[in-house]
């Protein structure tokens, strides 16, 4: 089995695109804080989670080396699928509800993360265990300090934990801002070793940990300015005039926003909307001038009624 943090032919052709879907699906994506990533070390990436598979998307758009992933370990039930996200650099991590017989899996995976970490690939994991569609963030589970605390026993280099904020302004719909935060890494083992010093035991210590990474997470995120409510009667004229463009871009992007509605109508998770849009980006490439287009009118005529409304 290849090791997740080994080159796979055809990787950076599928990471160069998954780059450029990214861009298709939304107006503006603004980075912030690149500089905090350190140079060296093991590093943990440790983003907050509201849009499914859309977040490991933004995540490869600002870290320029490849990065693998930790994700729930029921999606890796089937086989073929199995080997697809092992390819695309992610593992099954087991959470409390899959039962303990799965939970003690987790070590072996643990291990195989600090292999990479090793190799100098950082590793994402979302800490709070599911996403959520909303602006915040649920508790941070301990499995991400658990990795950590072995990654700190086993290697003889520093440890970081990168706090990100991932900040959507629009959890559903498309061609909204996104934007990514990387905050100040965290020293995993200088802050292990002052707790310990402290004579706290280790449920203390996970607790507190867990507490700081999502304080920080939380300072990242729910900075998008609200968009403009003025101008009312030029965006009407705007709005008239770009009808024909739209109703052309309507017919060209068929493809893309019927079957989104036709997917997004059968799943009770709407968190999977930017996922299941950018798919379908993917599929069809050739049709993104019309997408986009089409996305950012519909938005445009929404904030409009909204505006009047209110």
């Amino acid at each position: 089995m290849a090791k997740i943090w080994e080159k796979y032919p055809g990787y950076d052709l599928v990471h160069f695109y998954s780059k450029l879907i990214t861009h298709s699906c939304f107006s503006r994506i603004s980075v912030e804080g690149l500089e905090h990533l350190p140079k060296e070390g093991a590093i943990l990436l440790a983003p907050n989670h509201v849009a499914a598979m859309m977040d490991p998307m933004l995540v490869m758009l600002v870290i320029e080396e490849p990065v693998a992933f930790g994700a729930r370990s029921d999606i890796f039930a089937n086989p073929k699928i199995a080997k697809k996200l092992r390819w695309l650099r992610i593992v099954p991590i087991a959470r409390e509800r899959n039962g303990l017989s799965e939970v003690a899996k987790n070590y072996e995976i643990f291990d195989e993360v600090v292999d990479c970490l090793d190799h100098e690939t950082p590793f994402c994991l979302y800490a709070e265990g599911t996403h959520r569609p909303e602006r915040g963030m649920m508790p941070v589970k301990k499995g991400i300090f658990r990795i950590a605390k072995i990654a700190c026993e086993k290697l003889d280099k520093p440890v970081w934990m990168v706090p990100m904020g991932l900040d959507y302004e629009d959890f559903y719909e498309a061609q909204g801002r996104a934007a990514v935060r990387i905050g100040e890494p965290i020293d995993i083992r200088a802050e292990f070793a002052k707790r310990e010093a402290a004579g706290l035991g280790e449920g203390e210590i996970y607790r507190e940990l867990c507490q700081l990474l999502r304080e920080a997470d939380l300072s990242l995120i729910g900075r998008i300015p609200e968009r403009r409510h003025d101008r009312k009667a030029l965006r009407c004229l705007l709005a008239l005039l770009s009808l024909p463009l739209f109703a052309l871009c309507a017919a060209g992007s068929i493809l893309i926003w019927l079957p989104h509605a036709i997917i997004l109508s059968g799943m009770k998770d709407k968190a999977w909307s930017h996922t299941v849009r950018f798919v379908l980006h993917m599929l069809f490439p050739i049709l993104w001038p019309f997408a986009i287009v089409f996305e950012r009118l519909l938005r445009f005529y929404r904030n409009l009624i909204e505006d009047f409304k209110k």
